[in-house]
């Protein structure tokens, strides 16, 4: 797993320690783009995107999440869109999102845009041994105004 350099400062700045997310938010706003975070799962690559895609119920499963709303109705995939609530440092934001790129077990990308930010997320699944799965998320926020670059330096 990638971890940010700053957690020692940001946790006494903030007084407490940070989620994967947030640091993520950190080392952005740092400069360092795209985010990437790793993780290996000890379970079938079947099992680990069959979770990780269940956009219905991340509220249960996603720490941060409070709530999702369906946009889109039927079984998740391409062009899913959804309505989330989430905490995020404290503040509560909601953000829709969309399916653009569809590929289970390995793969989904989702797209948003965002007080003048595009987001584009990647979830990557990749097999590297019997009943091990290497879950990668990758993050990258473009800015699209003036003021969303100010803020993002």
């Amino acid at each position: 797993m990638t971890t940010s350099r700053h957690t020692t400062a940001t946790t006494r700045l903030v007084g407490r320690r940070l989620s994967q997310t947030e640091e993520a938010a950190v080392c952005y706003a740092a400069g360092m783009k795209p985010i990437d975070v790793s993780e290996t799962v000890h379970a079938p690559i079947e099992s680990v995107f069959a979770i990780i895609s269940d956009i219905p119920n991340a509220a249960e499963t996603i720490a941060g999440i409070n709530t999702i709303h369906m946009l889109t109705e039927g079984p998740v995939g391409m062009g899913t869109k959804w309505r989330e609530t989430r905490t995020f440092w404290g503040k509560t934001a909601e953000e829709t999102m969309w399916i653009i790129d569809w590929h289970p077990p390995t793969r989904y990308v989702v797209e948003a845009r965002s007080h003048g930010t595009h987001y584009l997320t990647t979830i990557h699944l990749e097999e590297i041994g019997q009943h091990e799965t290497r879950v990668s998320y990758s993050m990258v926020a473009e800015p699209e105004t003036v003021m969303s670059r100010v803020f993002m330096v």
